[in-house]
């Protein structure tokens, strides 16, 4: 079995040869075009690899960063203060959000590759 990629869409079919039209699209089978060889990814996790791309889109990178670190923060601080006033299920909400952000923060720092680098050692 082959897949053919709809040029125009995006719809992947997969048989022997492309369909008439696309189901999705309607575009003729002229537009299918055969997938061959390797896959490559749309997402995948280098480490810096928004290096090299305009300041602006830098500085939002790094915003966007700085602003889950905040949240983290935020979040942690919201918990104590809910254990401290008795409320443990909540507290336990606001730290399950902060990992959250936590989370969201690494994805920002391995983009960026400013605070975190492709090797374990260097980043001790």
């Amino acid at each position: 079995m082959k897949k053919f990629v709809c040029s125009v869409c995006g719809y992947v079919f997969t048989g022997d040869e492309a369909p008439e039209f696309c189901p999705q699209c309607k575009a003729p089978k002229e537009k299918f075009v055969e997938q061959a060889g390797e896959k490559t990814w749309a997402a995948e996790h280098v480490v810096g690899v928004a290096q090299g791309a305009s300041e602006d889109i830098m500085n939002d990178l790094r915003a966007n960063f700085n602003g889950e670190c905040t949240e983290v923060g935020m979040y942690l601080a919201m918990a104590r203060v809910a254990h401290r006033e008795g409320y443990p299920e909540i507290g336990l909400y606001w730290e399950k959000a902060a990992y959250e952000e936590a989370e969201h923060a690494a994805k920002f720092a391995e983009l960026l590759g400013e605070v975190v680098t492709d090797s374990t050692k260097k980043n001790l």
